[in-house]
């Protein structure tokens, strides 16, 4: 019975009907995932404006707490308010790069879908006219070209950069999702690292000075 090209043909339709539902419910979610990079980001800036502040207040006072946390104290809790606002940096450097980069993904999707409808339109015309005439045409969209076309103004490492990833994640259908995810990811690490950074300089602060 499944030697029967009918069935072959369902089975395919099958297959092929349920991966695409599968991969839009994959994306659906990474999606959503995308979403948690702006609470990320805003605890991010106000760590860093604390950081800041009160990093203001130690070099504005240091001659009255030099005394109280003494000099190697002072260092310490100096080179870790550093650490904690240069992971900070690097969070918000993730942050706007997820963010470019969605915000970029949305607008070249928009009108991709309205490119493509319009193509698939006149893709139909012309296909019915190379039926009359008694001939295929091969009128799909030719993805090599649009790429080359649209890394052709881009700096060498730009393109080099973008070739390397489409020949390495190319053919997974979540291509759109890794940098993002990656990004994310990225930013909350150094997120993370940042509170850590932040939480060892108030105890650093408070055995230097009970010592």
């Amino acid at each position: 019975m499944t030697d029967d090209p009918r069935v072959k043909a369902l089975l395919e339709w099958n297959r092929l009907a349920r991966e695409n539902a599968e991969n839009a419910i994959v994306s659906s979610m990474l999606s959503a995932t995308s979403k948690s990079s702006e609470p990320i980001e805003t605890f991010t800036t106000w760590l860093l404006v604390g950081a800041a502040a009160i990093a203001s207040f130690l070099l504005g006072n240091a001659d009255k707490l030099i005394p109280i946390l003494g000099q190697s104290g002072f260092r310490s809790v100096g080179a870790a308010l550093c650490v904690s606002c240069l992971f900070g940096l690097l969070s918000k450097v993730f942050a706007l790069r997820h963010k470019v980069a969605v915000e970029t993904g949305k607008a070249v999707e928009q009108t991709f879908e309205e490119h493509l409808a319009r193509h698939e339109k006149e893709e139909l015309q012309i296909q019915e006219s190379a039926a009359v005439w008694g001939i295929t045409l091969d009128s799909g969209i030719r993805m090599e070209r649009v790429l080359k076309e649209f890394l052709a103004p881009m700096p060498w490492w730009v393109r080099w950069t973008a070739q390397r990833y489409l020949k390495k994640h190319g053919n997974n259908p979540q291509v759109g999702h890794i940098s993002r995810i990656k990004s994310l990811t990225l930013q909350g690490t150094f997120a993370f690292l940042q509170a850590i950074s932040f939480l060892t300089f108030l105890g650093i602060g408070f055995h230097a000075a009970a010592i």
